[in-house]
């Protein structure tokens, strides 16, 4: 009996993981697309060169030419964080207001929120740190070293904040098995979560670029902050708790991958407009 009760207890650990791990993956290259096509199109609109590739967004314009306007550099540099930020708040509005979710809709939309998150705060972090991107707006507005630290301490607690508020609606929906003492457990966490994390991070560690390995290693401070997670105060505002594995999630599943293939061809392949 016992045995038994292992052997269920091991498929249901595997299955989310499976879910989660390619909810994950199709999620971190549909943010990276997303992402850089919004840098893209300011770039071409603003005459500035430009291609996405896997790696990143190739600006094919030097940096000292004379396209590169001030209002070039904050449009442009901006796109991409003011898109993550606007696909977090909407994902996570949406999460909210569909009650009954399956487990591989659920994941897919958590694990966007917090890569949309990341990529919104974790690259004013990244970019501070290697005098990139967002710095060359913050020099343009005189912004001073004092002011850059503390930016990046705030930006580094709104990852926090994040993460305590992704929790919540994690709280609200995981069956409470899952929930000891008004907090995530432990071994769920590592599961759901932080396993898929790191696969996806080992799975396209060699196709990106350092500082987008930084930016995806922030995002750490999101997932964190689920363990340090409370339910909700309040009690009145309910989900639905996740149903178990369903044949939609092994179709879901299945289209994430295909989803990501796609994706990833046509970051390979080189995208640029006009």
């Amino acid at each position: 009996m016992k045995l038994n009760q292992k052997y269920l207890q091991g498929l249901e650990w595997l299955q989310t993981i499976v879910v989660s791990f390619f909810a994950a993956l199709f999620a971190w290259y549909l943010i990276r697309f997303l992402t850089g096509l919004t840098t893209l199109y300011f770039s071409y609109d603003l005459n500035i060169g430009a291609k996405l590739l896997l790696s990143g967004v190739d600006f094919l314009s030097p940096p000292h030419s004379p396209v590169w306007t001030r209002d070039a550099i904050i449009s442009v540099y901006l796109s991409g964080p003011i898109m993550n930020f606007i696909l977090g708040i909407s994902f996570f509005v949406i999460y909210t207001f569909i009650p009954r979710k399956t487990q591989s809709f659920s994941f897919f939309m958590l694990w966007v929120m917090v890569f949309s998150f990341t990529r919104m705060f974790a690259t004013f972090v990244e970019n501070a740190i290697q005098h990139t991107g967002v710095y060359r707006v913050s020099q343009l507005m005189h912004i001073g070293d004092v002011i850059l630290v503390v930016s990046v301490i705030v930006a580094l607690y709104f990852l926090y904040l994040t993460g305590l508020s992704i929790g919540k609606l994690i709280m609200l929906s995981i069956h409470p098995r899952h929930i000891h003492e008004d907090h995530i457990k432990t071994n769920y966490f590592i599961v759901a979560f932080v396993i898929p994390w790191l696969m996806v991070f080992g799975f396209c560690f060699n196709e990106t670029r350092f500082n987008l390995q930084m930016i995806y290693l922030l995002g750490f401070v999101i997932l964190i902050s689920f363990l340090w997670t409370k339910g909700p105060e309040n009690r009145g505002f309910k989900l639905k708790i996740l149903p178990p594995f369903q044949r939609i999630d092994a179709v879901s599943t299945f289209l994430f991958f295909v989803g990501f293939l796609l994706l990833r061809q046509f970051l390979a392949s080189g995208i640029t407009l006009g």
